[in-house]
């Protein structure tokens, strides 16, 4: 018993290996180990008759217990490709219970051709593999030379859905941190070039240094944007909690934005709650800013930003709505993702896409969630704040002193 639930363990690490080690020792390690398990089993079992000895059978009982310590999803499949035993990695990362899976061809398993495409070539090598779902995994097949309890294919996925992305988005990163750098790096050695020349006419040469100056502070402002929005990811910048009454700070915020409007533009706020809500007063107010500065961008001359603030559960939900040309569905989560800019209509004015990025990691650090409402015209953005510990303890000595109504 003990040397077949061996050959189990040693086909599954033949299997890893493939997906962990260069071609050529997993193949080796993969020889050994069949070889190992053809030896193993033969003295199990050759005095078995039939085929399927007692100890194949209590082998096959016992597959889904061995299969748990491996953390790779796996699959045991007979000549057919038929899955004769799973394990409960496989079932999380396909989303699909294990008795769904038992039983049945590898297709209805699964249900992807891709993988069953690996199963039948039983190639030993890696193959990366699209899943629904814009999963991504390395699957590998291996077809042992002896089957036994009637597995002759052991088929190993790893995911990868989690590396691939993290190394596109930081392939996205540099892609469009290079563009954004790009623009001001280049217009202000063209000016500065003009400007080493010599510029006769004193009012072109003020001119020129000017948009210098404003190109060297629109590069600037990418750079510490990056700076800041690394330092909240590592979260090395401190915050300092404090409680905060939600209309001091849209009184405020629409303050510091008064000078942005346009001479026929407003901004008004509608409703705001009193109810103290925790948090970094700064940061807070950051966040309110950058939105502001978005909707403002997109706001027609005469239109109207408006700010409220309103109770939830336990959380206060702060709203700027604009009246611009709204989000598209598709956008609504991606426009807090660094640089990330939407439709060309909402971003003529030339906004970087670091401003939104920020403000979700903000509201995160504080506790809170961000998001657009699917209100329209125009686009709502929304997040929240937890209430203060000192508001929630009056809330409910308030509810406490409420004397219940006769039944």
């Amino acid at each position: 018993m003990i040397r077949v639930a061996a050959v189990v363990l040693l086909a599954a690490a033949a299997a890893l290996a493939a997906l962990t080690l260069p071609a050529g020792p997993a193949a080796v390690l993969a020889a050994v180990a069949v070889l190992l398990g053809a030896v193993l089993f033969s003295q199990e079992v050759n005095s078995a008759p039939a085929p399927f000895s007692t100890a194949e059978q209590e082998i096959r009982h016992e597959l889904p217990a061995w299969l748990e310590t491996v953390p790779s999803g796996l699959f045991l499949l007979d000549d057919e490709l038929n899955v004769i035993a799973t394990n409960r990695a496989a079932s999380e990362l396909l989303r699909r219970s294990r008795a769904d899976m038992l039983g049945v061809t590898l297709i209805r398993a699964t249900r992807d051709h891709n993988l069953v495409e690996v199963a039948r070539e039983a190639a030993g090598v890696p193959r990366e593999v699209d899943l629904r779902d814009r999963q991504i995994v390395h699957a590998t097949a291996t077809r042992l030379p002896d089957p036994f309890a009637g597995v002759r294919v052991i088929l190993a996925l790893e995911d990868l859905t989690d590396l691939r992305h993290a190394q596109r988005a930081r392939s996205e990163l540099v892609a469009n941190a290079s563009h954004e750098l790009r623009t001001p790096v280049a217009a202000a050695m063209a000016l500065a070039e003009t400007l080493e020349d010599g510029v006769e006419d004193e009012v072109r040469r003020l001119d020129f240094h000017h948009r210098l100056t404003e190109e060297i502070g629109r590069l600037n402002g990418v750079i510490e944007g990056l700076l800041h929005l690394s330092r909240l990811e590592a979260r090395t910048e401190a915050f300092t909690i404090e409680s905060l009454v939600p209309g001091e700070l849209l009184a405020t915020a629409l303050q510091r934005i008064e000078p942005l409007l346009t001479p026929s533009q407003t901004s008004a706020t509608e409703l705001y709650s009193e109810t103290p809500v925790a948090g970094d007063r700064e940061r807070i107010l950051e966040v309110l800013a950058n939105l502001l500065d978005n909707a403002l961008r997109v706001t027609p001359p005469s239109g109207t930003v408006t700010l409220s603030a309103v109770n939830g559960e336990g959380e206060v939900r702060f709203e700027v709505r604009d009246q611009g040309p709204g989000i598209l569905p598709h956008d609504r989560e991606r426009i807090f993702e660094r640089f990330y800019t939407g439709d060309e209509s909402r971003t003529a004015s030339g906004n970087s896409g670091l401003g939104l990025a920020i403000a979700r990691h903000i509201i995160a650090r504080l506790g809170g969630r961000i998001w657009v409402d699917e209100r329209t015209p125009g686009a709502t953005l929304c997040f929240t704040l937890p209430v203060s510990e000192e508001a929630a303890a009056d809330e409910i000595v308030d509810a406490e002193a409420v004397e219940p109504t006769a039944p």
